[in-house]
């Protein structure tokens, strides 16, 4: 299975990020997993309480809990989208930029909020894959 490279804000060397296994979300990732990788600036918080509110997050977190999955679901789907960035753009600082920016190609609608459902996901990985072979119309 792929896994994401990401430049550590600490030392410039790209990073491992570890994918979500079906098996992982259908028994609920635990909150503290999702945390780190907000922590480590994989994802952003911002993104991560869009598809869970921030006060259900943090009662997972605080309880120790797995999340719901629905919610594991909705976080591996913003992980595959970032990582699809990443590998677009092979920068992770900039990848994370293109994804909080109104982007003219999805109606300046912004990838990380489209990234919300499964078919604004899918709509974003098209973009990124266009972007990755040099088609830009």
């Amino acid at each position: 299975m792929p896994r994401a490279a990401r430049k550590s804000k600490n030392s410039g060397r790209a990073e491992e990020v570890q994918p979500f296994l079906h098996d992982e979300i259908i028994r609920g990732v635990p909150a503290k997993r999702v945390q780190d990788l907000i922590d480590r600036g994989v994802l952003p918080a911002k993104a991560v309480y869009r598809v869970i509110p921030e006060r259900t997050f943090k009662r997972r977190l605080a309880n120790r809990e797995t999340l719901k999955p629905a919610e594991s679901d909705a976080v591996a789907r913003l992980l595959r989208v970032t990582e699809a960035a990443i590998k677009a753009f092979g920068d992770a600082d900039f990848a994370r930029r293109f994804l909080s920016l109104p982007n003219p190609a999805l109606g300046d609608r912004i990838p990380n909020e489209l990234a919300e459902t499964d078919a604004g996901a899918r709509e974003v990985e098209v973009i990124l894959g266009r972007i990755a072979h040099g088609v830009y119309s």
